[in-house]
């Protein structure tokens, strides 16, 4: 019965942590608060890095 409870939970855990990655939402490259460098164009090497700070990576 424990073996039974604890995969159920491990199940519902993992799936919660996949629901929550998947649910983040990414910046576009018109979005200007991806812009680092303040020079009104959005780079994709801004646009990958402000994504990861947003994710908190």
């Amino acid at each position: 019965m424990k073996r039974y409870l604890l995969s159920g939970l491990t199940i519902v855990l993992s799936t919660l942590a996949m629901v929550s990655a998947a649910s983040a939402g990414q910046t576009h490259l018109n979005d200007l608060a991806a812009d680092h460098n303040g020079d009104g164009v959005v780079t994709i090497g801004e646009l990958i890095n402000y994504n990861r700070d947003q994710r908190g990576n």
